[in-house]
Order: structure tokens, then sequence, then C-alpha cells
């Protein structure tokens, strides 16, 4: 059986660190994606207000299997 996978890019964001902001993007996304598989840390950045770090961002792929119509009605 073949399979297809694929890839996507979305930024998850935290106040606290970027291991939060990766997961908290990775959660949020298998909230709407079914099959996700893995991730990739593209990049990390984050906002500065005055001289303090407000936000950390994590910029990721993530890559995930395209369901067959049967699958998607499980």
């Amino acid at each position: 059986m073949s399979r297809t996978y694929k890839i996507i890019e979305i930024v998850g964001t935290s106040p606290k660190s970027f291991a939060e902001a990766t997961r908290n993007a990775v959660e949020e996304a298998g909230k709407t994606i079914k099959a996700i598989g893995w991730f990739e840390v593209d990049r990390l950045g984050g906002r500065v207000e005055g001289d303090k770090v407000t936000e950390f961002q994590a910029k990721l792929k993530v890559g995930f299997r395209l369901l067959s119509p049967d699958e998607l009605k499980r």
C-alpha cells in the first residue's frame, strides 16, 4: 500500500519558553489535523518589548499522512 504525506508550516507561541511554543503548536494542530507523524523546528524567534522577552516563537514543519475516505469516516 502506498501512502501520501503533506508538510505544512505553523508557528507556535508561548510567554514561557521555546519548548512550550513548540508543544503548543503541535497540540493545537492536532486538534484539526489527523495523522500527524512528525515535526521539525525550522526557526526560533520571539518578541521583545522594552528590554524584556515577552513571547517565544517556534516555526515548525509538520508532516501528516493524507487519509483515505474510509479512514476519514472513522
